[in-house]
């Protein structure tokens, strides 16, 4: 089981090796927007659009993630003569651990993935791509950037997205030139015939391209097994990395299976999240850490990442984070996660205890904070207080916010002993959290009125009701935050 000190090891050794990533560049872009009437030209939404920014995507993503882990990596693609692709480049070229080498194809369109997203909704995603065969003079070049680079790596990732980068025999070439010098192979699968990847030492596909690849649908650890064993048994693979979207990934070999459940209970969006998991998983195998460690590594990181809006990777103080939170606020046996609030809610009822819910940023901690959190306590037997998390605050009230993390409001809130039970919440509202709770009494300030509280329409269905507590006057955290830069 990994814990903060293993964390520390584990990203001590990666930060020393080296790893090779090739394949599909696309250019991620995101058009975010709001959407608060239909077209009457045809049934379908109006978006007023925001703001757009682009991202790496594809095998610009695992080396995103690979350079924010402190890998030093060296980058082999190809991109269009476009302007899509030399904003790749550039954007590329930005990574300090990044070291490229990007073909410009002139007969060829850059892969352009483009995501419309309204209210946190994706509504659309349009693709622009060549889908085609490398030309012969441009296998050639790639791969003599790829012998020269390979001298110098501990390890290749072949990042397949079946755009063409791996199409023909080029794969095969690849993965033999790379045992010749025994070298480790791990390949991210886009391909139906799993034959072309034969040699590899680990291939990381999800439930949908392994069940392309074997015919075997995966649905429960058996079946993760099966299907892991039958890509092993033709000697395909050595091992399987398997990811299985909220049921966590699963390692398969040839004589053990080892699974790991899934870390987040909160899914904003898994763009990428494979990604994430094969950088980190292939930085371990790099460092030669044994592979549970780097597939509980790799799961860690991926339950970060589908926290985030878009192509997003990881960073090592989110890492840290994670295992801070757990070392430092558990201690007071207040901290939960969704599935273990249920529970002790639960067990609440069942002794005829009255749960009271409420939430807040506590950004900066003040006398109007406790006098509400005091009136609460009052009106319950025990009281949950849902806190926004940082990503949460940031969509509320902007970059500047908040001026205390999550990890230091945590251990503020859970440290009064009004409160029983603290819980982060990554979205603008607790909505979610309300409805697997359902607490007695919702809890807010006298400054709501009913129909603004957030749950206030659903918790009469199961017999609760709002209390609204009476609110100090003329304090609050943005008007203390105005007085210290002022004064």
């Amino acid at each position: 089981m990994i814990n903060l000190d293993s964390v520390k090891n584990i990203l001590h050794k990666i930060g020393k090796v080296k790893v090779l990533v090739i394949g599909d560049l696309m250019l991620d872009k995101y058009v975010l927007g709001d959407v608060d009437r239909i077209s009457p030209e045809a049934p379908i939404p109006i978006m007023k659009v925001d703001k757009t920014f682009l991202v790496p995507g594809g095998a610009g993503n695992v080396a995103r993630n690979l350079n924010s882990l402190g890998v030093k990596t060296n980058f082999i693609s190809i991109v269009g003569q476009d302007d899509s692709g030399r904003k790749l480049i550039k954007s590329i070229s930005k990574n300090s651990n990044v070291f490229a080498n990007i073909i410009v194809d002139k007969n060829r369109k850059t892969s352009i993935k483009t995501r419309y997203i309204g209210n946190n909704q994706q509504l659309l995603r349009t693709d622009q791509e060549t889908i085609q065969k490398l030309p012969d003079d441009i296998e050639k070049k790639i791969f003599l950037y790829f012998s020269t680079a390979i001298k110098k790596s501990d390890l290749v990732i072949l990042s397949d997205y079946g755009k063409g980068m791996f199409f023909g025999g080029f794969c095969q070439h690849l993965i033999k030139y790379s045992l010749k010098l025994k070298k480790r192979v791990i390949v991210d699968p886009k391909n139906f015939d799993f034959s072309v990847y034969k040699g590899a030492y680990c291939i990381t596909p999800n439930i949908k391209e392994a069940f392309n690849a074997t015919n075997i649908y995966v649905n429960d650890d058996f079946s993760a097994e099966k299907c892991g064993l039958y890509i092993i048994n033709k000697n395909l693979s050595k091992k399987i990395l398997l990811t299985r979207g909220k049921n966590g990934l699963s390692v398969i070999e040839k004589s053990k299976a080892t699974h790991f459940p899934a870390n987040a209970e909160e899914v904003y969006d898994v763009s990428g999240a494979g990604d994430t998991v094969v950088a980190s998983f292939a930085a371990c195998i790099a460092a030669n850490i044994d592979i549970q460690t780097a597939a509980e590594f790799a799961n860690i990181n991926a339950g970060i990442v589908v926290k985030k809006s878009g192509t997003a990777s990881i960073e090592t103080k989110e890492i840290y984070s994670i295992f801070n939170q757990r070392n430092k606020p558990n201690t007071e046996n207040k901290v939960f996660k969704i599935l273990n609030i249920q529970k002790i809610v639960l067990e609440w009822k069942n002794k005829g205890l009255k749960v009271g819910f409420t939430n807040g940023c506590f950004d900066i901690l003040h006398s109007g904070h406790i006098e509400s959190l005091k009136h609460a306590s009052n009106n319950c037997d025990k009281l949950i207080v849902a806190l926004n998390s940082d990503i949460s605050i940031k969509k509320i009230k902007g970059k500047d916010r908040p001026v205390q993390d999550e990890l230091s409001r945590v251990k503020i809130i859970s440290s009064l002993s009004i409160v029983d039970a603290v819980i982060l919440f990554n979205e603008e509202t607790p909505i979610k959290l309300i409805k697997k709770i359902k607490p007695d009494y919702l809890i807010k300030g006298a400054d709501y009125i009913i129909s603004d509280i957030v749950g206030s329409d659903i918790i009469d269905s199961w017999g609760g009701k709002v209390i609204r507590s009476k609110l100090v006057k003329n304090i609050s955290t943005s008007k203390l935050i105005s007085n210290i830069k002022n004064s």
